[in-house]
């Protein structure tokens, strides 16, 4: 069973202030910026910290909702570590997050190296059992 929550209602009233400030984003976007900001205000007055996703949908600077193609634009960046920039559309102030890249799931390794490490092929680890494997001029030898 999970842990009780400290502020139940607390959480609850933030939550509301969110989702009614993306509700009210397309008819009026003041009354999404107050929201957001009461929002704000209310979590730092009752020392509540936001999670991640949340804090990333909102503009710092001037409390707009940063919803793509509507409150800001959105662009790929970076040649090896790729960024994505948010800009909000009211005040100009940019965002950037890093991309992390998916994890993939292991290849086929090639024939000949069934152990993840690689350190003995096929065959190898039977002969290799039992002997002491020395290095004299860069070649291994079995004592």
């Amino acid at each position: 069973m999970a842990a009780p929550v400290r502020d139940r209602e607390a959480l609850q009233r933030l939550s509301f202030l969110f989702q009614a400030a993306h509700w009210a984003a397309s008819a009026s976007p003041a009354l999404s910026r107050f929201l957001l900001r009461t929002q704000r205000a209310a979590a730092r007055r009752l020392v509540l910290r936001m999670a991640p996703s949340v804090k990333r949908r909102w503009c710092r600077r001037c409390c707009s909702l940063l919803a793509p193609g509507r409150g800001a634009g959105v662009r790929l960046r970076g040649r090896g570590q790729p960024r994505l920039v948010l800009r909000c559309l009211t005040c100009g102030h940019g965002r950037r997050y890093l991309c992390r890249p998916e994890p993939r799931p292991p290849g086929p390794r090639p024939p000949g190296q069934d152990t993840p490490t690689g350190q003995w092929g096929r065959g190898e680890e039977e002969k290799g059992r039992g002997q002491i494997q020395t290095w004299e001029h860069g070649r291994g030898q079995t004592k």
